[in-house]
């Protein structure tokens, strides 16, 4: 059977969809966080290598025609020597980027170096709740350095984003920590569910407690005025669920991909499926030739979703929990709950 993908468009027009690839530069970190996915922190290209990667994707955003953005993370990419020739190579090609980054390495220096980086959209740092439960699962003092690092930077005009991963040790601390972040004038906030790759299945959220984070956030969500200009988003998977209206489908393989620092290919990195390896074979061939991408593109329904009123809208969730919880991504999202709504 022949699994390659539909061919680029053969009549380029202006690119009106936006393509996010993931690239982990390095796996090499100053952290060592207790829920971090990351297993090996030695793997990293040469220079040479990632330039070859990054012309093999803007060969991937040409093809397709598609707007190329690139989120720059590790490990730590702050740590990495080739960081701003990439960034560089991303505004000289067009391409907007973003850097997700623990944010404890950001000085003046270098926030105002970022600040010149042509097409930067923003930088992300991770807030894990409270300063005592951030520092206890990324070390002591370092929930301070991670606002010191968000404060430089929008001293200097960027962007900032404030991620937070919720498992069953946090999650209640979110009302605080958005408090906090509101307080400190960080642009923009979201949370999504601690997927269950290099931690414990006993850290996942229950249904229920799921239920009342996505409760939490549409309250936070609603609220943002004259005081406070933070926006809490509700774009992932089933934060609709209380009344938001942001019907997020999972974008794996589609919209999304994922490079890793030895040049492996996913999907998501959440959804660690391996395509290939982009130093092996290049990522557009990888891409046309996967199966697992076209079936990725058909956007099935689950079968266990095809009576749901929702389905076309959600498709199923979020993919990289169901894989993590249930060896496979193409079944019902396991924290789904619309059901008791209606």
């Amino acid at each position: 059977m022949n699994t390659k993908i539909s061919e680029p468009p053969e009549q380029k027009q202006p690119p009106k969809n936006k393509h996010v690839l993931q690239w982990h530069i390095l796996h090499r970190c100053n952290l060592r966080c207790t829920h971090c996915y990351q297993e090996d922190y030695t793997a990293a290209c040469s220079g040479e290598q990632l330039e070859r990667l990054f012309y093999q994707y803007l060969d991937f955003c040409r093809a397709y025609n598609v707007r190329g953005h690139i989120n720059f993370t590790g490990g730590e990419p702050l740590l990495s020597g080739d960081l701003f020739r990439l960034l560089a190579l991303c505004g000289e090609h067009g391409l907007t980027c973003g850097i997700l980054t623990n944010g404890t390495l950001i000085d003046s220096a270098l926030a105002e170096r970022l600040s010149r980086v042509k097409g930067l959209s923003f930088v992300q740092v991770s807030i894990d709740g409270t300063r005592e439960m951030h520092d206890r699962i990324r070390g002591k003092g370092n929930f301070d350095r991670a606002f010191a690092g968000l404060r430089l930077l929008k001293q200097n005009g960027i962007q900032t984003m404030a991620a937070f991963t919720c498992h069953k040790g946090n999650y209640r601390a979110l009302p605080a920590v958005i408090r906090t972040v509101r307080r400190k004038g960080i642009d923009r906030f979201w949370a999504d569910r601690l997927i269950p790759m290099g931690s414990s299945r006993e850290d996942v959220l229950s249904t229920e407690e799921f239920r009342t984070v996505v409760q939490m956030l549409t309250r936070a969500h609603a609220h943002k005025g004259i005081f406070s200009r933070t926006d809490v988003h509700l774009n992932r998977a089933l934060q609709f669920l209380e009344g938001g209206s942001c019907y997020y489908q999972c974008s794996a393989g589609i919209d999304l991909l994922t490079l890793l620092a030895d040049g492996t290919l996913l999907p998501c990195r959440r959804l660690p499926v391996p395509i290939g390896n982009c130093l092996e074979t290049d990522l557009l061939t990888l891409y046309q030739n996967s199966e697992l991408i076209r079936t990725l593109r058909e956007r099935r329904i689950p079968d266990a979703c095809r009576s749901c009123p929702k389905a076309e809208l959600c498709r199923g969730g979020a993919k990289c929990l169901t894989y993590a919880l249930n060896g496979s991504w193409d079944q019902k999202d396991p924290n789904c709950y619309y059901r008791a709504n209606i």
